[in-house]
């Protein structure tokens, strides 16, 4: 449950209050680091539960404002509680014992934007002692002229964790409230009119577990009937009794009371109830924002004029609903599907040729502010805040885009966000090609650089394409090789050329005296002495064996003359070391 923060207004007009940025940015454009805990340290163990929590201040911020929990960024300890610019906070009431607490700083850099900071954690000591003792503060020791309607208010005693309160006529006595336990709290509102021109004796008893301490001093006040009459309960304007589709920031008024010196506001979600405002008091105004109220939820409200006498009873209860937010929900009329986020028509990835920037995206739905931030290590940089952006470096974005949407009672801020990535593809460049052994046949290793996402095809510009760069059982038809760019940045093309210049590349078997042997240059290639070599045909058949020593293969097998084909020879060195590549017969 959420718990309201209550702001005094005097106007009408809250919508600037109840929008925040998500990733506030200095000067730089960067996003403001948030504040760290220094006292407790994160991760600190055996924590006093008296503690303040301080952390490192931030300079120029408009405040802070903390939640404490049990849960990472839970609220049950304390809900977004406003310290100013001090940055510094008391629990009012410690902190439970032996507990694992979170620690959530939210950053206000001005009234329209903050950041919620990660949560923090330590984890508070076993107590094993009685608390210390506290006394009224509310009224002052020895004050006068206190009003019979009183509110009785004291200081947090180090370790407590409830109250014991005895009121008497006389030092020590009991005879107005007697051993009275009033819990975890640090007031208390007498239920009844105390005795005018009187003298009260006070004593605040703490316990906790341990024990309770009996040795705090008592202290006294005297009373004084300043005004006859309580004031008269006033009536809600705003939110109307019974209206639904309230804002979840929405604005109480009502009619001012001439008697009455101030106002108290109670907000829950039973009849009666007060878990949202506990008797909250406004001050002398008419109205009061009451921020964050939760979606679909009847709430119940009163207020509770006051002045010296005392504070209006029996005050009329009203309720109102709020909206179902942003959606989507069914409409409880029609039937149908309401969502009011805005719609975000973008693609999950964007791939762009270097030689092609920039992207531009253009959202082309509503909003009333939008924001494209790239992320970087975790962190949001604002690159813009328009319905278009140029983007020109790879990497992960997110775009947000809110919309004020306008109900019966307020507005709602309906957000959404999208997040996707740029890949930036490059023309490939082959940087080299590769004859690796395999068997009698041969394979090639396409040596390609370029940021980009490849694909490989050998023999045909039209593909078949593969992933893989490797090719085997390759034939000698296939006389080039193509890389392409998966995103249509650029093809590039390389003959297969054998690395090796010690075997010729054709022979001409013809009879003409030139040329009508294939024999390997030299019985040494590259360092590799040739013991023999094997001749085969496109389809791997082996068709002879020769000696580098011989005079060479004339181009018949079994006698018989070859026609113009390609071949492969596979030389075998001494230490066993293999050369394969391919040749071409032509006899014209």
């Amino acid at each position: 449950m959420k718990y309201g923060y209550i702001i005094a207004l005097l106007f009408v007009c809250f919508h600037a209050f109840a929008k925040a940025e998500k990733a506030p940015l200095n000067a730089e454009n960067t996003v403001m680091p948030c504040a760290i805990l220094n006292s407790p340290v994160n991760g600190q163990t055996n924590v006093l539960v008296e503690s303040i929590i301080n952390w490192d201040p931030e300079p120029d911020v408009f405040g802070y404002a903390i939640s404490l929990g049990t849960t990472p960024g839970g609220i049950d300890i304390a809900n977004n509680v406003s310290v100013g610019v001090t940055p510094a906070f008391m629990p009012p009431l410690g902190l439970p014992e032996n507990t694992l607490i979170f620690v959530t700083i939210e950053v206000l850099i001005d009234q329209t934007t903050s950041v919620v900071c990660d949560s923090q954690s330590f984890t508070t000591t076993n107590v094993t002692t009685i608390p210390d003792c506290t006394q009224v503060s509310v009224p002052t020791d020895g004050a006068t002229n206190v009003d019979i309607g009183v509110i009785l208010q004291w200081m947090y005693a180090p370790r407590a964790t409830g109250y014991i309160l005895d009121i008497g006529t006389t030092p020590g006595a009991t005879d107005v409230i007697a051993n009275e336990d009033v819990g975890n709290t640090l007031s208390f509102n007498i239920p009844f009119d105390l005795d005018p021109n009187t003298t009260y004796f006070v004593t605040v008893t703490p316990y906790n577990e341990n024990g309770q301490n009996d040795s705090c001093l008592e202290t006294s006040f005297t009373t004084e009937n300043i005004n006859t009459e309580a004031p008269p309960c006033t009536t809600i304007i705003t939110p109307a009794d019974g209206v639904t589709n309230v804002a979840l920031t929405p604005l109480v008024t009502w009619n001012p009371v001439p008697e009455a010196t101030g106002y108290r506001l109670t907000v829950g979600t039973s009849p009666g109830g007060s878990d949202v405002l506990d008797f909250a008091d406004i001050g002398n105004t008419t109205s009061t924002l009451v921020i964050d109220f939760d979606e679909d939820t009847l709430y119940y409200i009163r207020i509770f004029p006051y002045n010296e006498a005392g504070v209006a009873l029996d005050c009329q209860q009203t309720t109102f609903s709020t909206t179902l937010g942003c959606g989507p929900y069914d409409d409880p009329v029609t039937g149908e599907i309401i969502d009011f986020s805005p719609t975000i028509e973008l693609e999950e990835r964007y791939d762009i040729c270097e030689e092609d920037h920039p992207l531009t995206l253009v959202h082309i739905g509503d909003g009333d502010s939008f924001e494209w931030v790239r992320v970087i290590n975790n962190a949001e940089i604002t690159i813009g805040t328009a319905q278009a952006i140029s983007i020109t470096e790879e990497g992960l974005y997110r775009f947000y885009v809110s919309e004020d949407i306008a109900i019966e009672a307020g507005f709602v801020i309906c957000e959404s966000f999208w997040e996707f990535e740029v890949f930036v593809s490059e023309a490939p460049v082959i940087e080299n090609l590769s004859f690796q052994n395999a068997g009698i046949g041969a394979s090639v290793q396409v040596e390609v650089s370029g940021n980009g996402d490849y694909e490989f095809s050998i023999g045909n510009i039209d593909g078949p394409y593969q992933d893989s760069p490797e090719f085997t059982n390759v034939s000698f038809s296939d006389i080039q090789v193509f890389v392409r760019d998966k995103n249509g940045c650029g093809v590039a093309a390389s003959d297969v050329i054998d690395p090796d210049r010690g075997f010729p590349k054709y022979f001409t078997p013809n009879g003409d005296g030139v040329n009508d042997y294939w024999q390997v240059r030299g019985v040494v290639v590259n360092g590799q002495r040739i013991e023999k070599i094997d001749i085969y045909d496109r389809f791997g058949k082996r068709i002879t064996t020769i000696s580098p020593f011989s005079i060479g293969w004339d181009g018949t097998y079994n006698g018989k003359q070859l026609l113009d084909a390609g071949f492969w020879y596979k030389a075998t060195s001494t230490t066993n070391q293999v050369l394969i590549g391919p040749f071409a017969l032509r006899r014209n």
